[in-house]
Protein backbone atom coordinates (compact mmCIF):
# COMPACT_ATOMS: atom_id res chain seq x y z
CA UNK A 1 0.00 0.00 0.00
CA UNK A 2 3.27 2.33 0.33
CA UNK A 3 4.21 2.11 -2.44
CA UNK A 4 0.86 2.83 -4.10
CA UNK A 5 0.95 6.33 -2.14
CA UNK A 6 3.97 6.87 -3.58
CA UNK A 7 3.76 6.58 -7.07
CA UNK A 8 0.49 8.95 -6.68
CA UNK A 9 2.52 11.41 -5.31
CA UNK A 10 4.96 11.24 -8.02
CA UNK A 11 2.27 11.70 -10.52
CA UNK A 12 0.49 14.59 -8.65
CA UNK A 13 3.62 16.35 -8.67
CA UNK A 14 4.34 16.02 -11.54
CA UNK A 15 1.49 17.25 -13.21
CA UNK A 16 1.16 19.77 -10.47
CA UNK A 17 -2.35 20.01 -11.21
CA UNK A 18 -4.16 17.88 -8.96
CA UNK A 19 -7.20 18.80 -10.99
CA UNK A 20 -6.46 16.56 -13.56
CA UNK A 21 -6.12 13.44 -11.74
CA UNK A 22 -9.19 11.16 -11.77
CA UNK A 23 -10.26 9.61 -8.69
CA UNK A 24 -9.03 6.56 -9.64
CA UNK A 25 -5.88 7.51 -10.21
CA UNK A 26 -5.17 8.81 -6.36
CA UNK A 27 -7.86 5.80 -4.95
CA UNK A 28 -6.62 3.75 -1.72
CA UNK A 29 -6.90 0.40 -3.80
CA UNK A 30 -5.61 -2.69 -3.00
CA UNK A 31 -2.80 -4.10 -5.50
CA UNK A 32 -5.01 -6.75 -6.57
CA UNK A 33 -7.84 -4.34 -7.54
CA UNK A 34 -5.21 -1.90 -9.18
CA UNK A 35 -2.01 -3.46 -10.14
CA UNK A 36 0.41 -0.05 -10.74
CA UNK A 37 3.11 -2.07 -12.24
CA UNK A 38 1.40 -2.59 -15.35
CA UNK A 39 2.20 0.88 -16.56
CA UNK A 40 5.93 1.53 -17.56
CA UNK A 41 7.09 5.31 -17.53
CA UNK A 42 6.49 6.30 -21.30
CA UNK A 43 3.04 5.33 -20.97
CA UNK A 44 2.78 7.69 -17.87
CA UNK A 45 4.30 10.43 -19.98
CA UNK A 46 2.21 10.00 -23.35
CA UNK A 47 -1.38 9.89 -20.54
CA UNK A 48 0.24 13.11 -19.33
CA UNK A 49 0.34 14.95 -22.57
CA UNK A 50 -3.36 13.67 -23.49
CA UNK A 51 -4.43 15.22 -20.34
CA UNK A 52 -2.49 18.46 -21.46
CA UNK A 53 -4.32 18.48 -25.00
CA UNK A 54 -7.59 17.34 -23.23
CA UNK A 55 -7.26 20.81 -21.17
CA UNK A 56 -5.87 22.77 -23.81
CA UNK A 57 -9.31 22.03 -26.13
CA UNK A 58 -11.41 21.91 -23.64
CA UNK A 59 -10.30 25.48 -22.33
CA UNK A 60 -10.56 26.65 -25.63
CA UNK A 61 -13.82 25.26 -26.19
CA UNK A 62 -14.94 26.92 -22.98
CA UNK A 63 -13.75 30.40 -24.32
CA UNK A 64 -15.02 29.69 -28.08
CA UNK A 65 -18.25 29.30 -26.07
CA UNK A 66 -18.16 32.42 -23.77
CA UNK A 67 -17.14 34.75 -27.29
CA UNK A 68 -19.82 33.68 -28.79
CA UNK A 69 -22.30 34.35 -26.06
CA UNK A 70 -20.45 37.71 -25.80
CA UNK A 71 -21.04 38.58 -29.39
CA UNK A 72 -24.77 37.34 -29.07
CA UNK A 73 -25.41 39.67 -25.84
CA UNK A 74 -23.52 42.83 -27.56
CA UNK A 75 -25.81 42.31 -30.36
CA UNK A 76 -28.88 42.71 -28.55
CA UNK A 77 -27.60 45.72 -27.01
CA UNK A 78 -27.21 43.73 -23.18
CA UNK A 79 -24.08 44.21 -21.05
CA UNK A 80 -21.63 41.79 -21.48
CA UNK A 81 -17.99 41.26 -20.40
CA UNK A 82 -15.46 39.88 -22.72
CA UNK A 83 -13.86 36.86 -21.76
CA UNK A 84 -10.32 36.39 -21.42
CA UNK A 85 -8.33 34.50 -23.50
CA UNK A 86 -6.82 31.15 -21.55
CA UNK A 87 -3.60 30.59 -20.71
CA UNK A 88 -1.65 29.20 -23.59
CA UNK A 89 -3.91 30.56 -25.85
CA UNK A 90 -3.84 29.55 -29.41
CA UNK A 91 -5.30 32.37 -31.46
CA UNK A 92 -5.58 30.34 -34.34
CA UNK A 93 -7.62 27.61 -32.61
CA UNK A 94 -10.83 26.60 -34.49
CA UNK A 95 -14.45 27.37 -32.40
CA UNK A 96 -17.16 25.90 -34.55
CA UNK A 97 -17.87 23.12 -37.00
CA UNK A 98 -17.05 25.64 -40.22
CA UNK A 99 -13.50 25.91 -38.85
CA UNK A 100 -13.95 29.50 -37.73
CA UNK A 101 -11.54 31.19 -35.79
CA UNK A 102 -12.33 33.89 -33.17
CA UNK A 103 -10.60 36.28 -35.70
CA UNK A 104 -13.50 35.34 -38.42
CA UNK A 105 -16.28 36.16 -35.49
CA UNK A 106 -15.10 39.13 -34.29
CA UNK A 107 -14.51 40.40 -38.23
CA UNK A 108 -18.02 39.35 -38.82
CA UNK A 109 -19.55 40.69 -35.70
CA UNK A 110 -17.61 44.03 -36.48
CA UNK A 111 -15.74 44.14 -32.98
CA UNK A 112 -12.48 46.03 -33.28
CA UNK A 113 -11.53 45.85 -29.63
CA UNK A 114 -11.56 42.01 -29.67
CA UNK A 115 -10.03 42.18 -33.64
CA UNK A 116 -6.76 44.41 -31.52
CA UNK A 117 -6.73 41.63 -28.80
CA UNK A 118 -6.75 38.86 -30.75
CA UNK A 119 -3.78 40.88 -32.97
CA UNK A 120 -2.13 41.29 -29.98
CA UNK A 121 -2.07 37.32 -29.14
CA UNK A 122 -0.25 36.93 -32.82
CA UNK A 123 -3.56 35.81 -34.51
CA UNK A 124 -3.40 35.26 -38.43
CA UNK A 125 -4.92 37.39 -41.00
CA UNK A 126 -5.04 35.18 -43.42
CA UNK A 127 -6.32 32.38 -41.74
CA UNK A 128 -9.15 30.37 -43.97
CA UNK A 129 -11.85 28.45 -43.09
CA UNK A 130 -13.45 25.20 -45.09
CA UNK A 131 -14.20 27.65 -47.85
CA UNK A 132 -11.45 29.45 -47.91
CA UNK A 133 -12.62 32.59 -46.57
CA UNK A 134 -10.51 35.13 -44.67
CA UNK A 135 -11.63 37.06 -42.40
CA UNK A 136 -11.79 40.51 -44.01
CA UNK A 137 -13.95 38.50 -46.80
CA UNK A 138 -16.45 37.73 -43.50
CA UNK A 139 -16.52 40.92 -42.69
CA UNK A 140 -17.83 41.73 -45.60
CA UNK A 141 -20.76 39.15 -45.59
CA UNK A 142 -22.21 40.57 -42.61
CA UNK A 143 -24.12 43.82 -42.05
CA UNK A 144 -22.83 44.05 -38.40
CA UNK A 145 -19.74 46.42 -39.45
CA UNK A 146 -22.15 48.41 -41.55
CA UNK A 147 -24.40 49.57 -38.85
CA UNK A 148 -22.22 49.70 -36.31
CA UNK A 149 -20.22 51.88 -39.04
CA UNK A 150 -16.53 50.04 -37.85
CA UNK A 151 -15.59 48.85 -41.20
CA UNK A 152 -13.07 51.67 -41.63
CA UNK A 153 -10.94 50.69 -38.38
CA UNK A 154 -11.72 47.00 -39.78
CA UNK A 155 -9.72 47.60 -42.98
CA UNK A 156 -6.89 49.82 -41.43
CA UNK A 157 -6.42 46.51 -39.33
CA UNK A 158 -7.06 43.69 -41.94
CA UNK A 159 -6.25 45.91 -45.21
CA UNK A 160 -2.97 44.03 -45.84
CA UNK A 161 -4.90 40.70 -46.81
CA UNK A 162 -7.09 42.76 -49.14
CA UNK A 163 -5.89 40.77 -52.23
CA UNK A 164 -6.51 37.50 -50.86
CA UNK A 165 -8.49 34.22 -52.38
CA UNK A 166 -11.09 31.81 -51.42
CA UNK A 167 -11.27 28.33 -52.06
CA UNK A 168 -13.70 29.62 -55.23
CA UNK A 169 -10.70 31.72 -56.65
CA UNK A 170 -13.28 35.09 -55.64
CA UNK A 171 -11.47 38.37 -54.12
CA UNK A 172 -12.60 40.20 -51.59
CA UNK A 173 -14.07 42.56 -53.76
CA UNK A 174 -16.55 39.58 -54.95
CA UNK A 175 -17.97 39.17 -51.53
CA UNK A 176 -18.47 42.38 -51.22
CA UNK A 177 -20.29 42.68 -54.11
CA UNK A 178 -22.91 41.31 -53.73
CA UNK A 179 -22.80 40.00 -50.05
CA UNK A 180 -21.91 36.58 -50.94
CA UNK A 181 -22.70 34.70 -47.81
CA UNK A 182 -26.68 35.39 -49.31
CA UNK A 183 -27.94 36.26 -45.75
CA UNK A 184 -28.69 39.96 -46.84
CA UNK A 185 -29.22 41.60 -49.63
CA UNK A 186 -28.86 44.96 -49.13
CA UNK A 187 -27.46 46.97 -51.59
CA UNK A 188 -26.71 49.61 -49.58
CA UNK A 189 -24.29 47.54 -46.87
CA UNK A 190 -22.87 46.48 -50.26
CA UNK A 191 -22.14 49.51 -51.84
CA UNK A 192 -20.66 51.32 -48.22
CA UNK A 193 -18.18 48.33 -48.36
CA UNK A 194 -16.78 48.59 -51.80
CA UNK A 195 -16.75 52.28 -51.33
CA UNK A 196 -14.55 51.94 -48.62
CA UNK A 197 -12.41 49.03 -50.37
CA UNK A 198 -12.04 50.95 -53.33
CA UNK A 199 -10.94 54.37 -51.91
CA UNK A 200 -8.56 52.28 -50.00
CA UNK A 201 -7.03 50.77 -52.75
CA UNK A 202 -6.79 54.00 -55.23
CA UNK A 203 -5.50 55.91 -51.96
CA UNK A 204 -2.14 53.47 -51.23
CA UNK A 205 -1.66 51.17 -54.45
CA UNK A 206 -1.13 51.15 -57.98
CA UNK A 207 -3.59 51.77 -60.54
CA UNK A 208 -2.25 48.61 -62.43
CA UNK A 209 -2.68 46.40 -58.81
CA UNK A 210 -6.01 48.41 -58.74
CA UNK A 211 -7.33 47.81 -62.15
CA UNK A 212 -6.12 44.37 -62.00
CA UNK A 213 -8.24 43.03 -58.42
CA UNK A 214 -10.93 45.03 -59.67
CA UNK A 215 -11.22 42.81 -62.76
CA UNK A 216 -10.28 39.52 -60.91
CA UNK A 217 -12.10 36.71 -62.12
CA UNK A 218 -13.12 33.30 -60.08
CA UNK A 219 -12.70 29.92 -61.24
CA UNK A 220 -15.91 30.74 -63.15
CA UNK A 221 -14.51 33.33 -64.96
CA UNK A 222 -16.65 36.02 -63.33
CA UNK A 223 -15.82 39.63 -62.08
CA UNK A 224 -17.20 40.89 -59.67
CA UNK A 225 -19.48 42.65 -61.88
CA UNK A 226 -20.61 40.09 -63.43
CA UNK A 227 -21.88 38.76 -60.17
CA UNK A 228 -23.49 42.13 -59.02
CA UNK A 229 -25.30 41.92 -62.55
CA UNK A 230 -26.12 38.43 -61.59
CA UNK A 231 -28.16 39.94 -58.42
CA UNK A 232 -29.38 42.70 -59.78
CA UNK A 233 -27.07 44.97 -57.82
CA UNK A 234 -27.68 48.04 -59.74
CA UNK A 235 -25.75 50.12 -56.40
CA UNK A 236 -22.43 48.05 -56.87
CA UNK A 237 -22.67 47.82 -60.83
CA UNK A 238 -22.55 52.29 -60.24
CA UNK A 239 -19.64 51.86 -57.61
CA UNK A 240 -17.57 49.28 -60.12
CA UNK A 241 -17.68 51.42 -63.21
CA UNK A 242 -17.12 54.20 -61.55
CA UNK A 243 -13.92 53.31 -60.63
CA UNK A 244 -13.02 52.12 -64.36
CA UNK A 245 -14.41 48.19 -63.71
CA UNK A 246 -14.16 46.40 -67.53
CA UNK A 247 -16.89 45.26 -69.05
CA UNK A 248 -15.95 43.43 -71.47
CA UNK A 249 -14.44 40.50 -69.93
CA UNK A 250 -15.89 37.11 -71.12
CA UNK A 251 -16.87 34.78 -68.38
CA UNK A 252 -16.42 30.64 -68.58
CA UNK A 253 -19.80 30.71 -70.24
CA UNK A 254 -18.87 33.44 -72.92
CA UNK A 255 -20.72 35.99 -71.44
CA UNK A 256 -19.64 39.85 -71.27
CA UNK A 257 -21.16 42.10 -68.06
CA UNK A 258 -22.11 44.10 -70.42
CA UNK A 259 -24.22 42.04 -72.20
CA UNK A 260 -26.09 41.21 -68.63
CA UNK A 261 -26.51 44.77 -67.81
CA UNK A 262 -27.77 45.51 -71.05
CA UNK A 263 -30.33 42.68 -70.64
CA UNK A 264 -30.78 44.08 -66.53
CA UNK A 265 -31.72 46.95 -68.27
CA UNK A 266 -34.48 46.27 -70.45
CA UNK A 267 -36.02 43.96 -68.04
CA UNK A 268 -36.04 46.89 -65.79
CA UNK A 269 -37.63 49.04 -68.06
CA UNK A 270 -40.51 46.34 -69.28
CA UNK A 271 -41.61 46.40 -65.31
CA UNK A 272 -42.29 49.88 -65.43
CA UNK A 273 -45.66 50.87 -63.61
CA UNK A 274 -47.91 53.17 -65.36
CA UNK A 275 -47.79 57.00 -65.37
CA UNK A 276 -49.26 57.93 -62.33
CA UNK A 277 -51.82 60.85 -62.50
CA UNK A 278 -52.98 63.09 -59.89
CA UNK A 279 -55.55 65.17 -61.78
CA UNK A 280 -59.38 64.27 -60.13
CA UNK A 281 -60.63 63.64 -63.55
CA UNK A 282 -58.22 60.66 -64.48
CA UNK A 283 -59.79 56.98 -64.39
CA UNK A 284 -60.00 55.34 -61.17
CA UNK A 285 -57.24 52.93 -62.43
CA UNK A 286 -55.00 55.80 -62.63
CA UNK A 287 -55.70 57.66 -59.31
CA UNK A 288 -53.99 57.73 -56.16
CA UNK A 289 -54.44 59.19 -52.78
CA UNK A 290 -51.93 60.84 -50.59
CA UNK A 291 -50.96 58.80 -47.49
CA UNK A 292 -51.65 61.22 -45.08
CA UNK A 293 -55.13 62.04 -46.06
CA UNK A 294 -55.41 58.38 -45.49
CA UNK A 295 -54.26 58.58 -42.17
CA UNK A 296 -56.36 61.38 -41.49
CA UNK A 297 -59.16 59.63 -42.59
CA UNK A 298 -58.47 56.80 -39.95
CA UNK A 299 -57.81 59.07 -37.44
CA UNK A 300 -61.43 60.73 -37.65
CA UNK A 301 -62.81 57.26 -38.11
CA UNK A 302 -61.38 56.03 -34.75
CA UNK A 303 -61.76 59.14 -32.93
CA UNK A 304 -64.91 58.21 -30.98
CA UNK A 305 -64.79 56.64 -27.76
CA UNK A 306 -65.71 53.18 -27.02
CA UNK A 307 -67.54 51.89 -23.68
CA UNK A 308 -64.63 49.07 -22.96
CA UNK A 309 -61.73 50.74 -21.32
CA UNK A 310 -59.79 48.47 -22.36
CA UNK A 311 -60.34 49.49 -26.18
CA UNK A 312 -60.14 53.09 -25.18
CA UNK A 313 -56.87 52.22 -23.69
CA UNK A 314 -55.34 50.51 -27.13
CA UNK A 315 -56.93 53.46 -29.18
CA UNK A 316 -55.49 56.32 -26.68
CA UNK A 317 -51.88 54.48 -26.17
CA UNK A 318 -51.35 52.08 -29.38
CA UNK A 319 -53.19 53.63 -32.13
CA UNK A 320 -50.56 56.57 -31.94
CA UNK A 321 -47.62 54.67 -31.93
CA UNK A 322 -48.80 52.65 -35.28
CA UNK A 323 -49.20 56.14 -36.66
CA UNK A 324 -45.64 57.00 -35.80
CA UNK A 325 -44.47 53.73 -37.01
CA UNK A 326 -46.45 54.53 -40.47
CA UNK A 327 -44.25 58.03 -40.52
CA UNK A 328 -41.08 56.68 -40.06
CA UNK A 329 -41.85 53.99 -42.69
CA UNK A 330 -43.24 56.89 -44.72
CA UNK A 331 -39.78 58.89 -44.18
CA UNK A 332 -37.73 55.96 -44.80
CA UNK A 333 -39.32 55.32 -48.39
CA UNK A 334 -38.60 58.99 -48.90
CA UNK A 335 -35.06 59.09 -47.86
CA UNK A 336 -34.57 55.92 -50.59
CA UNK A 337 -36.57 57.39 -53.14
CA UNK A 338 -33.75 60.49 -52.27
CA UNK A 339 -30.21 58.24 -52.52
CA UNK A 340 -31.66 56.95 -55.50
CA UNK A 341 -32.23 60.27 -57.54
CA UNK A 342 -29.00 61.22 -56.27
CA UNK A 343 -27.38 57.85 -57.49
CA UNK A 344 -28.98 58.67 -60.69
CA UNK A 345 -27.63 61.89 -61.09
CA UNK A 346 -24.16 60.80 -60.37
CA UNK A 347 -24.55 58.06 -63.04
CA UNK A 348 -25.79 60.45 -65.48
CA UNK A 349 -22.56 62.60 -64.90
CA UNK A 350 -20.10 59.96 -64.90
CA UNK A 351 -21.73 58.96 -68.45
CA UNK A 352 -21.89 62.51 -69.48
CA UNK A 353 -18.14 62.76 -68.80
CA UNK A 354 -16.81 59.38 -70.64
CA UNK A 355 -19.14 59.82 -73.65
CA UNK A 356 -17.69 63.63 -73.45
CA UNK A 357 -14.44 61.97 -73.54
CA UNK A 358 -15.25 59.18 -75.87
CA UNK A 359 -16.33 62.12 -78.76
CA UNK A 360 -12.86 64.18 -78.35
CA UNK A 361 -10.81 60.54 -78.14
CA UNK A 362 -12.35 60.09 -82.03
CA UNK A 363 -12.12 63.86 -83.04
CA UNK A 364 -8.56 63.26 -82.33
CA UNK A 365 -8.18 60.04 -83.82
CA UNK A 366 -9.55 61.66 -87.17
CA UNK A 367 -7.36 64.13 -87.06
CA UNK A 368 -4.81 62.25 -86.66
CA UNK A 369 -6.06 59.98 -89.79
CA UNK A 370 -5.89 62.97 -91.89
CA UNK A 371 -2.05 63.90 -91.20
CA UNK A 372 -0.96 60.50 -91.34
CA UNK A 373 0.17 59.54 -94.79
CA UNK A 374 -0.37 56.65 -96.98
CA UNK A 375 2.76 54.07 -96.79
CA UNK A 376 3.64 54.76 -100.24
CA UNK A 377 4.12 58.27 -100.63
CA UNK A 378 5.40 58.40 -97.15
CA UNK A 379 8.20 55.66 -98.95
CA UNK A 380 8.37 57.67 -101.85
CA UNK A 381 9.36 60.99 -99.91
CA UNK A 382 11.69 59.17 -97.62
CA UNK A 383 13.23 58.12 -100.91
CA UNK A 384 13.36 61.33 -102.63
CA UNK A 385 15.15 63.05 -99.75
CA UNK A 386 17.85 60.44 -99.85
CA UNK A 387 18.31 60.97 -103.75
CA UNK A 388 18.65 64.83 -102.78
CA UNK A 389 21.12 64.70 -99.80
CA UNK A 390 23.27 62.29 -101.94
CA UNK A 391 22.65 64.57 -104.95
CA UNK A 392 23.73 67.95 -103.07
CA UNK A 393 26.65 65.99 -101.28
CA UNK A 394 28.05 65.34 -104.53
CA UNK A 395 27.26 68.83 -105.57
CA UNK A 396 28.86 70.19 -102.48
CA UNK A 397 32.13 68.52 -103.04
CA UNK A 398 32.46 69.46 -106.36
CA UNK A 399 32.06 72.58 -106.03
CA UNK A 400 35.16 72.42 -102.74
CA UNK A 401 37.20 70.29 -105.35
CA UNK A 402 36.92 73.26 -108.28
CA UNK A 403 38.12 75.88 -105.43
CA UNK A 404 40.83 73.50 -103.73
CA UNK A 405 42.03 73.23 -107.83
CA UNK A 406 42.08 77.27 -107.82
CA UNK A 407 44.21 77.44 -104.70
CA UNK A 408 46.70 75.24 -105.85
CA UNK A 409 46.97 76.95 -108.84
CA UNK A 410 47.50 79.96 -107.53
CA UNK A 411 49.92 79.09 -105.50
CA UNK A 412 52.39 77.09 -107.77
CA UNK A 413 51.95 80.63 -109.86
CA UNK A 414 53.42 82.15 -107.27
CA UNK A 415 56.06 79.53 -106.46
CA UNK A 416 57.09 80.31 -109.64
CA UNK A 417 57.30 83.86 -110.57
CA UNK A 418 59.27 83.79 -107.17
CA UNK A 419 62.27 81.77 -108.98
CA UNK A 420 62.23 78.83 -106.09
CA UNK A 421 63.81 75.91 -107.98
CA UNK A 422 64.63 72.41 -106.36
CA UNK A 423 67.30 71.91 -104.33
CA UNK A 424 67.81 68.06 -103.80
CA UNK A 425 65.71 65.04 -105.17
CA UNK A 426 65.44 63.87 -101.21
CA UNK A 427 64.51 66.86 -100.10
CA UNK A 428 61.26 66.81 -102.51
CA UNK A 429 60.85 63.64 -102.13
CA UNK A 430 59.96 63.77 -98.49
CA UNK A 431 58.48 67.33 -98.64
CA UNK A 432 55.97 65.01 -101.65
CA UNK A 433 55.29 62.87 -98.54
CA UNK A 434 54.49 64.85 -96.02
CA UNK A 435 51.97 67.20 -98.44
CA UNK A 436 50.41 63.87 -99.27
CA UNK A 437 49.79 62.94 -95.86
CA UNK A 438 48.58 65.68 -94.91
CA UNK A 439 46.10 66.27 -98.37
CA UNK A 440 44.92 63.05 -97.06
CA UNK A 441 43.97 64.32 -93.77
CA UNK A 442 42.34 67.58 -95.27
CA UNK A 443 40.69 65.38 -97.92
CA UNK A 444 38.56 63.45 -94.66
CA UNK A 445 37.89 66.51 -92.84
CA UNK A 446 36.65 67.95 -95.81
CA UNK A 447 34.01 64.73 -96.69
CA UNK A 448 33.44 65.45 -92.54
CA UNK A 449 32.47 68.70 -93.09
CA UNK A 450 30.33 68.63 -96.09
CA UNK A 451 28.17 65.95 -94.18
CA UNK A 452 27.63 68.52 -91.28
CA UNK A 453 27.25 70.54 -94.06
CA UNK A 454 24.26 69.06 -95.68
CA UNK A 455 22.55 68.22 -92.34
CA UNK A 456 22.44 71.79 -90.61
CA UNK A 457 20.63 72.57 -94.14
CA UNK A 458 18.27 70.15 -93.62
CA UNK A 459 17.40 71.61 -89.87
CA UNK A 460 17.39 74.95 -90.56
CA UNK A 461 13.98 75.73 -88.91
CA UNK A 462 14.16 73.14 -86.65
CA UNK A 463 16.06 74.22 -83.61
CA UNK A 464 13.56 77.36 -83.61
CA UNK A 465 10.52 74.67 -83.29
CA UNK A 466 12.40 72.91 -80.28
CA UNK A 467 13.45 75.76 -78.53
CA UNK A 468 9.62 76.87 -78.26
CA UNK A 469 8.79 73.59 -77.42
CA UNK A 470 10.73 73.33 -74.75
CA UNK A 471 9.83 76.76 -73.47
CA UNK A 472 6.56 75.72 -73.58
CA UNK A 473 7.22 72.84 -71.26
CA UNK A 474 9.25 74.45 -68.76
CA UNK A 475 6.44 77.11 -68.20
CA UNK A 476 3.80 74.18 -67.67
CA UNK A 477 6.61 72.02 -65.20
CA UNK A 478 7.16 75.38 -63.04
CA UNK A 479 9.88 74.00 -60.62
CA UNK A 480 10.01 70.76 -61.94
CA UNK A 481 11.47 72.51 -64.93
CA UNK A 482 15.16 71.75 -64.05
CA UNK A 483 15.02 67.74 -64.54
CA UNK A 484 13.41 68.19 -67.81
CA UNK A 485 16.17 66.90 -70.04
CA UNK A 486 16.09 63.79 -67.38
CA UNK A 487 12.44 62.78 -67.88
CA UNK A 488 12.32 63.92 -71.15
CA UNK A 489 12.44 60.49 -72.49
CA UNK A 490 9.87 58.95 -69.89
CA UNK A 491 7.48 61.78 -71.04
CA UNK A 492 7.42 60.97 -74.76
CA UNK A 493 7.07 57.13 -73.83
CA UNK A 494 3.76 57.97 -71.32
CA UNK A 495 2.59 59.89 -74.13
CA UNK A 496 2.76 57.78 -76.62
CA UNK A 497 0.99 55.08 -74.25
CA UNK A 498 -1.66 57.52 -73.55
CA UNK A 499 -2.44 57.94 -76.89
CA UNK A 500 -2.40 53.95 -77.52
CA UNK A 501 -4.95 53.48 -74.65
CA UNK A 502 -6.82 56.00 -75.94
CA UNK A 503 -7.36 54.39 -79.40
CA UNK A 504 -7.79 50.74 -77.50
CA UNK A 505 -10.85 52.80 -75.05
CA UNK A 506 -12.38 54.93 -78.14
CA UNK A 507 -13.24 51.93 -80.38
CA UNK A 508 -15.60 50.59 -77.18
CA UNK A 509 -19.40 51.48 -77.58
CA UNK A 510 -20.85 53.82 -75.01
CA UNK A 511 -23.16 51.89 -72.32
CA UNK A 512 -25.98 53.07 -70.15
CA UNK A 513 -25.49 52.98 -66.82
CA UNK A 514 -28.28 51.46 -64.81
CA UNK A 515 -30.07 54.37 -62.81
CA UNK A 516 -32.37 53.32 -59.92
Amino acid sequence: MQDDFDRADVAMNEDDTPDNLTVASVSYAAEDDYDMSNFSAPQRKRKREDMIQDMTEQQHSVYGDELLDYFLLSRNEQPAIRPDPPTNFQPNWVIDTERHTALHWACAMGDVEVIKQLKRFGASLGVQNERGETPFMRAVSFTNCFEKQTFPAIIKELFETVDARDKAGCTIIHHAAIMKSGRVTSQSCARYYLDNILNRLQDTHDPNFVQQLIDAQDNEGNTAVHLAAMKHATKCIRALLGRGASTDIPNHSGLRAEDMIKELNANKKSRAPPQRSSSPFAPDSQRRFAFRDTVADLQRKTGAPYQSEAANTVQSRITPLVFEKFKDLSQSYEEEFRDKAEAEREAERILGSTQGELLAMRAEMADLEIRMEPDEIAADFAEDAKLSQKQLISLVGQRNRILAQSDVDSELAGLVGDGQGITGAGDVVDEHQQLAIELRQHIIEQHQAEGDYVDALAAVGTSDNIEKYRRLLRSCLGPEADSLEENLEGMIAMMEEEVSDGIRHASREPMEIVAI
